[in-house]
């Protein structure tokens, strides 16, 4: 009852003034909303307490890893008709332009031991390609469907999607950034954080920061 009493003496009887004061409210929110910030990078969807990531951190650190993406690409003709190939052959020289791109791994240069089988002696001297002269598109297809490489990772089961690996070059300074990170946010956790430690921390998280998304 006091709800409606209040639309009607004040919503109804004066309109104007209450669009007026949402359009300015919408306005002011807008304009702040530019300082809203997203972290949508992939490190939001772990958790810093997973053994997993842990394991994996302790791996790399030992051993070093390598980064990469995986794109898939589904086009509308058959995965080898001539004009996917030549897709796939631009859209691979775009992402090699790319200053991060070290290398782009497809179906169109992973090795065919079976399209079609030769002995190991020849296969030794050369690795057939997709992109080899005289090689078998028809074995290809069955080569790429029942490997176990390659099937269900390179291709899908109806041969309709494939991916493409790309590889990237080693960035030194981000890995150093993120040891830093890892390090003090670990001390962080334990509390044995000194006050110089949480300014360094804070600094760290910034330069890691514009470092990844730059």
């Amino acid at each position: 009852m006091m709800l409606r009493q209040f639309y009607e003496r004040v919503i109804l009887s004066f309109p104007k003034t209450i669009l007026l004061l949402m359009l300015v409210c919408i306005a002011a929110l807008g304009y702040q909303a530019r300082y809203l910030e997203i972290d949508a990078s992939a490190e939001t969807l772990l958790l810093e307490d997973d053994k997993d990531l842990a394991f994996t951190r302790k791996v790399n650190e030992r051993y070093g890893s390598s980064d990469f993406l995986i794109l898939t690409y589904s086009p509308y003709a058959d995965l080898l008709a001539d004009s996917t190939l030549d897709s796939l052959r631009k859209l691979s020289a775009e992402l090699l332009e790319l200053e991060r791109v070290e290398s782009v791994m497809s179906i169109l240069n992973v090795p065919l031991l079976e399209s079609p089988p030769k002995p190991i002696k020849e296969l030794i001297k050369n690795v057939p390609t997709l992109e080899s002269p005289g090689i078998d598109k028809a074995l290809a297809k069955l080569e790429f469907l029942n490997s176990p490489i390659y099937r269900d990772n390179l291709v899908s089961p109806d041969f309709k999607t494939t991916a493409l690996l790309i590889n990237l070059h080693d960035d030194p300074l981000y890995r150093e950034l993120l040891q830093q990170r890892n390090e003090l946010r670990k001390k962080a956790k334990d509390g044995l954080l000194s006050e110089l430690e949480q300014s360094e921390l804070e600094n760290v998280l910034i330069d890691f920061k514009n470092h990844r998304d730059k």
